[in-house]
């Protein structure tokens, strides 16, 4: 399957996304563009090339957070400074229409935007990255090395995150070594 990912622009059809949430469907119809114009989160979306007229497929959101020191266990804060929060970005939202749910564009969505944190925390310091995981979604995530933050468990959500040095060790052993 081919697909392209890139930011939210005006005019991309998202009427008939429908991932099987109402809020995350209300979101991309309603509130992705506003937000993206206000600068306080870049929403990325997925087309499959094999349609004659491409839709919405899925998407992620990303903004820039501090993440509150409590909750996140001790062995992620050694060595870092005392500071209340650390930088990091937000997943605000990721979903799939139910057309293309397992189907690996999930995974390719998280990849790309895991990727986008990789090249922001080189211009401006990062250190983890953020999610709101419905609590379905919970075993999903842990697959990519998130991890729950106890404070913070409510009835649909709960708070989760990864290590960028975790990811981009992920990454550098999936490289093939440079040629000496």
């Amino acid at each position: 399957m081919d697909i392209t990912v890139r930011k939210l622009e005006p005019g991309d059809d998202t009427k008939d996304f429908d991932c099987g949430n109402p809020t995350l469907n209300e979101f991309l119809r309603r509130y992705a563009l506003t937000n993206q114009r206000r600068m306080v989160g870049v929403t990325y979306v997925a087309f499959c090339q094999c349609q004659v007229t491409p839709r919405v497929i899925g998407y992620y959101t990303l903004a820039n957070t501090g993440i509150p020191r409590e909750g996140l266990p001790e062995v992620m804060l050694k060595g870092l400074p005392k500071y209340q929060s650390l930088p990091g970005f937000l997943i605000g939202r990721i979903a799939v229409d139910k057309a293309y749910q397992r189907k690996q564009i999930g995974e390719l969505l998280l990849s790309r935007c895991l990727e986008n944190c990789l090249i922001c925390a080189k211009v401006s310091g990062a250190r983890y990255v953020i999610t709101e995981a419905l609590l379905e979604a919970v075993p999903w995530y842990e697959r990519f090395n998130f991890i729950r933050i106890d404070t913070d468990v409510s009835s649909e959500y709960t708070k989760m995150f990864v290590d960028l040095q975790v990811i981009r060790s992920a990454i550098d052993e999936r490289l093939p070594a440079p040629a000496v």
